[in-house]
C-alpha cells in the first residue's frame, strides 16, 4: 500500500477571493495577450472591433460561457471515471491458536485477493455514456456562445443607434434654432403671428429632449456591451468599434434558413446529445442484469501448511433483474425525445416568425429610403427657388427639417431591420451573410 501511495493525486488548496476576482475582472482589456492568442486562432481580422470579433472576446470572457466550458469540463472528466476498473481488494486476516499442541506453529495467515470481472460490455457501455454526455456539453457551450453574441450584437447595435440618432438630432437641434431666429424676426416686424414663434420653441425643445434621449441610449448601451463582452466600459473606449455590419440587410433563402436552423443549431443537437446519453444509460442498466464474477484466490498458511484455494462469487438475480432501473432508463429516453421534439418545434416558431419580421422591415427600409430622397430632393428645390429669390430662406429651413425628420425615420427603420436581423442570426445561429 505504502509503494502506491507516491502515485496518487494530492490536494492543493485554491482559495477564492472576491476581492481578487472583482480586480482580475476590472483589470480586464481587450489587448489581453490570452485574448489575442484566441483570436488568432479562431483567424480574427486585425481591423476594428465588429461584431464577429467582439463576439469571439465575448466567447472567452463572458461569464456565461465560462461557465459553460467548465460544465463541459466537468463531462470530460467523467469519462475518467467511467473507464476505470475495478480495484482489486487484498484481504488479511492472522489469527494466533495458543492451544494447539507442542511444536504445532500457533499462528495462520490468510491472505486473500478479490479480483471483479465485469460482465456484458459494462465499462464500453459507461464510456459510451460519458462520452455522449461530454460531447453534449461541449455543443452547450458553442450555445453559450451564441447567446453571448446575440447580446453583444444587440448593445453594439443600440450603440450605433445612439450615436447615430445623436448626430441627427443635432443637426435638427440647429436647424431648429435657425428656424426660431427667422421666425423672431418676422414676428417682431409684424409678418407672422407670435403663436408660430411658440409652435418653433416647442419643436426645438422636443428635439433637445430628443437629444437627451439619444444621448441617455448611448452611454447606456456602452455599459450593455461592455457587460456582453465581459470586460470594463473603459475596455470598450479603448478600441475602434466596427459598425460596418449594420449597413447592409443580406437577402435570406426561407428554405435554406430553416434547414440550417434545425440541422445545425447547437442546442438542437445538444438535446440529440441528451438522447444518446439516455439511450447509452438504458443500455448500462440493461447489462447490468447480468451479474459480475468476484474471483477470490486465497493463500492460507495453516500451522506449517500452504493451503491453495479460488472463490467464485456473483450476484443472484431471483429476486431482481434491475427492472427498476431500466424502467427509469426508459423513461429518462422518452423524457430526452420529447424534449428535443418540443425544442424543434420551439425553433420552427422562432425562425418562422425571425423570417417574417425581417423581410418586413427590409421592405420598410426601402419606404424610407425612397422618402429621404425625396425630402432631400425638396430640399434642393426649394435652395435653388430661394437663390432665385422665388422663396424667403425660413422655407428652405422648414424643408431641411422634414429633411431632417426624414432621415430620423430611415434610421429608425434601419435600426428596426438590424434588430430584426439579429434575431433571425439568433434563431439560425449563423450571420446571415452566409446565407447568401
Amino acid at each position: 500500500m505504502t509503494c502506491c501511495l507516491p502515485s496518487c493525486v494530492q490536494f492543493k488548496a485554491k482559495p477564492l477571493s472576491p476581492e481578487a476576482s472583482a480586480a482580475s475582472y476590472a483589470g480586464r482589456s481587450l489587448s489581453d495577450p490570452g485574448l489575442r492568442q484566441f483570436l488568432a486562432e479562431q483567424r480574427a481580422s486585425d481591423g476594428g472591433w465588429g461584431v464577429d470579433k467582439l463576439a469571439l472576446a465575448a466567447a472567452y470572457f463572458s461569464p456565461d460561457v465560462r461557465v459553460a466550458r467548465s460544465l463541459a469540463e466537468e463531462s470530460t472528466a467523467t469519462i475518467i471515471t467511467a473507464g476505470q476498473r475495478p480495484n482489486p481488494v487484498l484481504t488479511f486476516a492472522p489469527a494466533y491458536s495458543p492451544s494447539l499442541a507442542k511444536g504445532v506453529y500457533p499462528y495462520n495467515f490468510t491472505p486473500t485477493l478479490s479480483v471483479t470481472i465485469e460482465t456484458a460490455g459494462k465499462r464500453g457501455k459507461r464510456l459510451a455514456q460519458a462520452e455522449a454526455d461530454a460531447a453534449a456539453a461541449q455543443l452547450r457551450v458553442a450555445a453559450a456562445a451564441w447567446d453571448a453574441r446575440t447580446r453583444v450584437r444587440a448593445a453594439l447595435l443600440a450603440l450605433y443607434a445612439g450615436r447615430q440618432n445623436a448626430e441627427l438630432l443635432k443637426t435638427e437641434v440647429a436647424l431648429n434654432e435657425e428656424a426660431l431666429s427667422k421666425l423672431q424676426v418676422q414676428v417682431e416686424e409684424g409678418e407672422v403671428p407670435a403663436l408660430d414663434l411658440t409652435v418653433a420653441r416647442l419643436a426645438l425643445n422636443r428635439a433637445k429632449l430628443a437629444q437627451h434621449d439619444a444621448e441617455k441610449q448611448t452611454t447606456t448601451a456602452r455599459e450593455q456591451l461592455a457587460g456582453a463582452v465581459g470586460v470594463s466600459p473603459e475596455a470598450v473606449d479603448a478600441v475602434r468599434l466596427d459598425f460596418s455590419d449594420f449597413e447592409s440587410n443580406p437577402s435570406v433563402p426561407a428554405e435554406k434558413a430553416r434547414e440550417q436552423a434545425l440541422y445545425h443549431r447547437s442546442d438542437l443537437l445538444a438535446l440529440l446529445g441528451d438522447y444518446s446519453v439516455a439511450e447509452a444509460l438504458l443500455r448500462l442498466e440493461v447489462a447490468k442484469q447480468y451479474p459480475d464474477i468476484r474471483l477470490s484466490p486465497t493463500d492460507q498458511y495453516d500451522h506449517s501448511r500452504n493451503r491453495w484455494g479460488v472463490g467464485i462469487q456473483f450476484d443472484l438475480p431471483v429476486l431482481n433483474q434491475n427492472r427498476g432501473p431500466i424502467a427509469v432508463a426508459e423513461a429518462k429516453r422518452k423524457t430526452a425525445a420529447e424534449r428535443f421534439g418540443a425544442r424543434q418545434a420551439a425553433v420552427i416558431t422562432e425562425v418562422g416568425t425571425a423570417l417574417a419580421a425581417y423581410h418586413t422591415m427590409r421592405a420598410k427600409v426601402q419606404t424610407a429610403r425612397q422618402l429621404a430622397d425625396e425630402a432631400a430632393h425638396a430640399s434642393d428645390t426649394t435652395r435653388q427657388m430661394v437663390a432665385a429669390g422665388e422663396l424667403i430662406p425660413l422655407d428652405l429651413v422648414r424643408r431641411e427639417i422634414e429633411a431632417s425628420a426624414s432621415n430620423m425615420a430611415m434610421l429608425a427603420a434601419r435600426v428596426e431591420a438590424q434588430t430584426a436581423a439579429g434575431q433571425l442570426e439568433a434563431a439560425l445561429q449563423l450571420p446571415l451573410r452566409s446565407m447568401r
